[in-house]
This record gives structure tokens, C-alpha cells and sequence, in this order.
């Protein structure tokens, strides 16, 4: 798996370059499934180096890109989340805070074996940093291992969280479990934007835990085998094992997870949101 993870940080690496050279000049802002889904011309640019790294290296490399028109632009194959082997990529994970130049937003890549993430990288753009894993070989910030932290209680822990586009009912059943976290009461809860970093916020240890819904397998993808490397219960909101089908994520070190779990299923079933 060494090669792999290799790979993960050098197309990780491609693609934050990329959108460091295009940060005064990111190009067309557009909306794509909503107001607040948004889309440039840098995420694009981004997801072409992406893809040309990992193809360079593997010709047959089949790929699952959040931004449609990267494929035809870098030549690369599409494939599916159930191909043996698939490259899913997220090439501008935080694109709303690139946009406003609020500083954190991250590359993510992973490669999934039968639906699996065996190995992924996420680089964080701002701080340079890049935190990756493989099966079996850990998790680590540049060639640093790193572990979770490992925080038992809510009332000692510091979690991060998302929201989703749809600002109805989706936003009603997280602003409920929001409430419920924060009068636990956790020490805190923090929202940055870029679900692949706060992923990364678990694996390093510097947040306790991370619930979201309404993600796709991109935003989670590498965020779980990195967390799992570093020691963390990664699974669906439901409390499933993740698979790509998963509509979000909860993470956490073994001890906390079960507590995380148990806030989100309860106050989710109290606000069904009609959808992820």
C-alpha cells in the first residue's frame, strides 16, 4: 500500500499547488445545485492536475470527480464507487471559503477497492500541510504518525460539524443536534467548512469528534481511511458501517463515538429531515 499512499499525497500535492497559484485570480464563480453549492474555474484546474498526476502513473486509473468537467479536460476514465479499483476525488473541498477568502479549504483524494477506502490524503491548502493513510501503514501529518485523541466525555470534548445546502428541513434537524451537543454541554463546537479537513481534525487530535450530513463520498472518502489509521470509529450518521452510499459521517475516538452516536440518531429521528 506504500506506493498508493505515495500517490494519494502527490496528487493531493498537485492539486493544492494548483490552487495556490490561482488564489488571487480563481476565475468564474457559478451555483451548482443551489445558491450556496458554488463552483470556479480553480476547483476545475485543480481536479485536471489531480488527475493528470494519478493517470501519469497509472494509465488504466479509473476516476470518480466531484467537478464533471475535469474528465474530459485531463483525459481521464470515468469509473464507478463499486469498481474494484476507483480514484475519488474532491478538488476543492471548501470552495464558499475560497470564494470569500475565509483560509481553509483542502484537496482530497482516496482510492476505494470494492467500494473501500484503502488509502487517501487530504491537503490542507492554507496551513501546507498534508495528513494521509494507507491500510494497516497509519496515519500521518507529512511523515509524522498521528493518532486521535482520546477524549471520553461530551463534556470534555471539542467537536467540529458542516451544514448542508438545503437550508430547510436538513437545517432544522442539525440545528437540533447542534443544540443538543452545545447544552451537553461539550467544551465547544466549531464549523470551518471543508469536511475532509475536519476529518483531519479527528485523526490529529485537535478536535474530539465530527458529525455531518448530507455529504457525498468525496468530502469522505479519504477523511475515513485517515481517521480509521489514526484510530477513530468512522461510520454513517446512522451508526452503519460507511460505505459510499453513506449521506454523512460520524468519527470519533472508540470511547466517544458510541456517545456522538447516540445525540445524533435521538434527536435526528425527533427531526426527520426528508432526505440525507
Amino acid at each position: 500500500m506504500r506506493d498508493e499512499l505515495m500517490l494519494c499525497r502527490l496528487a493531493a500535492a498537485a492539486g493544492a499547488s494548483t490552487i495556490r497559484e490561482r488564489a488571487s485570480a480563481m476565475g468564474e464563480v457559478r451555483s451548482k445545485s443551489s445558491a450556496t453549492d458554488l463552483v470556479t474555474d480553480t476547483d476545475i484546474a485543480a481536479g485536471v492536475a489531480v488527475a493528470r498526476a494519478i493517470h501519469d502513473a497509472d494509465p488504466s486509473a479509473r476516476f470518480v470527480i466531484e467537478e464533471e468537467e475535469v474528465y474530459d479536460l485531463a483525459g481521464a476514465t470515468r469509473g464507478g464507487l463499486d469498481d474494484a479499483e476507483v480514484w475519488v476525488v474532491d478538488p476543492l473541498d471548501g470552495t464558499t471559503s475560497f470564494v470569500h477568502g475565509f483560509p481553509c479549504y483542502s484537496v482530497a483524494v482516496a482510492l476505494l477497492r470494492d467500494g473501500r477506502p484503502v488509502a487517501g490524503a487530504v491537503a490542507n491548502v492554507v496551513l501546507d500541510e498534508t495528513v494521509s493513510a494507507a491500510d494497516g501503514l497509519g496515519a500521518y501529518l507529512g511523515d509524522r504518525r498521528v493518532r486521535c485523541a482520546e477524549t471520553a466525555r461530551l463534556d470534555q470534548a471539542l467537536l467540529v460539524t458542516g451544514f448542508p445546502y438545503d437550508r430547510g428541513a436538513p437545517l432544522d434537524r442539525q440545528l437540533a443536534v447542534l443544540a443538543t451537543f452545545l447544552r451537553s454541554p461539550v467544551h465547544g463546537i466549531r464549523r470551518d467548512g471543508s469536511a475532509a479537513i475536519d476529518c483531519c481534525h479527528v485523526a490529529l487530535g485537535r478536535a474530539d469528534g465530527f458529525w455531518e450530513y448530507g455529504l457525498k463520498p468525496w468530502d469522505m472518502a479519504a477523511g475515513v481511511v485517515i481517521c480509521r489509521e489514526a484510530g477513530a470509529v468512522a461510520t454513517g450518521v446512522d451508526g452503519e458501517e460507511w460505505t459510499t452510499s453513506s449521506a454523512g459521517i460520524i468519527t470519533a475516538n472508540p470511547a466517544l463515538h458510541p456517545l456522538m452516536l447516540d445525540v445524533v440518531r435521538r434527536v435526528g429521528a425527533e427531526h426527520p429531515s426528508g432526505g440525507a
